[in-house]
């Protein structure tokens, strides 16, 4: 039975943006500890200007058709005497703010992210991906960007291991088109990359 089949913590990140609300939740469970620090020194790598990050009660202009988010998010810039929506900072900074906060929920256990560069330029991308927690991270992604920048992070950081799995229909009729898992290493990851071999 699975009763006393003890559970591994997971948390997601969808393709779409996750809700203001769902996000203003994650804030408040790490409110006021060294978590906090980590959400703002991730925001830093899209804007470095960022000081403070605060949830407020969003004005009744909020949102669009009938779902309207109760809480919104606030940042303080250096050089701006008043608070900026984080949403007029573009996409880059709501999804660090939704990969950075997923990643509490999962410490221990596993982080699944869809669309790993959605929202995130190329450039970034490098400084985004994470290894805190003890987490184990499955992200999806079309992007040769995002391969490339995995494969950096994954073979300068020896203390953890980076595998790329592709998947494709097999082209033989006696198979069916049955789905075939590619598995690249970092050693493997780091030849196709520099070879710049199509693996997507």
């Amino acid at each position: 039975t699975f009763e006393n089949t003890p559970s591994v913590p997971c948390s997601v990140v969808p393709t779409e943006f996750i809700s203001m609300d769902e996000l203003a939740d994650a804030w408040d469970a790490i409110a006021l500890t060294a978590e906090e620090d980590v959400v703002k020194r991730a925001l830093r790598i899209v804007s470095p200007e960022l000081e403070s990050l605060v949830f407020v009660r969003a004005d009744g202009s909020a949102g669009s058709g009938r779902y309207r988010p109760m809480r919104t998010a606030m940042v303080k810039l250096t050089g701006m005497s008043r608070p900026v929506p984080l949403n007029s900072m573009g996409d880059g900074m709501l999804r660090v703010l939704q990969l950075s906060l997923k990643l509490f929920a999962a410490k221990g256990g596993f982080l699944l992210i869809d669309e790993f560069e959605n929202g995130l330029h190329y450039s970034v991308q490098e400084k985004v991906w994470a290894e805190r927690h003890n987490i184990q991270i499955f992200a999806t992604t079309h992007s040769w960007d995002c391969i490339e920048s995995f494969t950096k992070v994954a073979v300068e950081r020896t203390q953890t291991d980076g595998v790329l799995f592709r998947l494709g229909r097999s082209a033989r009729t006696s198979d069916q088109g049955r789905v075939i898992a590619t598995v690249f290493d970092e050693t493997a990851l780091q030849t196709i990359t520099q070879a710049d071999v199509e693996v997507r």
